[in-house]
């Protein structure tokens, strides 16, 4: 099987209100919105 090769990153557009409550989710359990969406993603 061939290696596929990747950053790490992924940008996806999403409405201004999912972001604000993922942002408050985060804040809420003390981690960054960039482990939240990891964390939800890769459930």
């Amino acid at each position: 099987m061939r290696r596929l090769r990747v950053s790490g990153a992924f940008r996806v557009r999403i409405p201004p209100l999912v972001h604000r409550n993922l942002a408050l989710m985060a804040a809420e359990q003390g981690i960054s919105l960039n482990r939240l969406a990891s964390a939800k993603l890769a459930a």
